[in-house]
């Protein structure tokens, strides 16, 4: 299973950064300067399997298009409500990729017709109209009509989402475990949410479009460390707290500080076994506990030094 989403990351500004990155200009304030990023990323696992960083000006799904390489056939591809194109299924579909996407509700005539017919499940064909084609055309992609399945989706909240799949058997696929698939993709999220407010990568060491793209990448490299490392060290926690009231899991933040610490060492040594060994014993101590189902509302507000002060950073 792989998961795509994109972000932004706010750049110095530098006449580097600038002309190699792009800026914003909102109405009301003064520009920023903004990369675009975009990452293939494996929710089971919780690894980074491709990662870019582009101009302000690219769009989520061109990125997409430049991830395609790093998506096996065979997998399940979840995407968020920005991605769902015809030109993008097409590709999906040469490359013989299962997918699952989050749809607007007033964009597709067939999803507000399946609305409208208070349906819960449908099979529908999606017909390219004059842009799609063109689109496809430029991309080399074919541009026969496309056959989906449509998912009502009611969420906790009493709101309506629907899902558009390629995975179109329901003996095989049944509509209720959709809402539970589509929410793996939420582990991406919580990375970026890591990858912002704990690892900072908006800290930049330099200010050169050079040092820019070597921090955001050898950041992705120190989250994907943790992330094995972690892995590892969750097995010692669920034999050691098989009984405790609440199941515990890795303290991610302290897992991230001691990767920090220890990552030099850790790339640099002939033979790191003694000190991986070391690293997996010290997270395997620091847990906290697990409480599912608890639920509080998204809050966003200004940002102090451009770091949100709601989470830890690595120190």
């Amino acid at each position: 299973m792989r998961a795509v989403d994109g972000s932004t990351l706010r750049l110095p500004d530098t006449p580097d950064a600038i002309a190699t990155f792009g800026q914003m200009f909102p109405a009301h304030s003064a520009p920023a300067t903004l990369a675009r990023i975009s990452q293939v990323y494996d929710p089971l696992n919780k690894l980074i399997l491709d990662a870019l960083i582009a101009p302000y000006h690219r769009d989520e799904r061109e990125l997409l298009f430049e991830h395609l390489a790093a998506l096996e056939a065979g997998c399940l591809l979840l995407l968020d409500m920005g991605y769902p194109a015809f030109r993008v299924f097409a590709a999906l579909q040469t490359r013989k990729i299962a997918w699952c996407a989050r749809v607007a509700l007033d964009t597709w005539s067939v999803v507000r017709e399946f609305l409208a017919a208070g349906q819960a499940d449908a099979a529908v064909t999606l017909e390219p109209h004059t842009q799609a084609l063109a689109d496809c055309r430029a991309h080399g992609l074919p541009t026969t009509p496309i056959r989906v399945r449509l998912i009502r989706v009611r969420l906790p909240t009493g709101n309506i989402e629907v899902l558009m799949t390629s995975l179109l058997d329901p003996d095989t696929y049944p509509a209720d475990a959709f809402a539970e698939l589509y929410h793996l993709r939420w582990a991406q999220e919580e990375c970026y949410k890591c990858f912002k407010s704990r690892v900072e990568v908006e800290n930049w060491s330099g200010k050169s479009a050079l040092t820019i793209c070597q921090d955001f990448h050898a950041k992705v490299l120190a989250l994907n460390l943790t992330a094995v490392l972690a892995s590892t060290a969750q097995e010692i926690v669920d034999d050691r707290c098989r009984d405790d009231g609440h199941p515990k899991q890795v303290n991610m933040t302290y897992a991230l500080c001691a990767m920090k610490n220890a990552l030099v060492c850790l790339l640099t040594r002939a033979n790191p076994v003694e000190l991986l060994r070391r690293l997996i014993d010290i997270v395997a101590r620091t847990v906290e506990p697990v409480r599912p189902g608890r639920s509080y509302p998204r809050r966003k507000g200004p940002r102090l030094h451009g770091y949100y002060m709601a989470y830890k950073p690595c120190t």
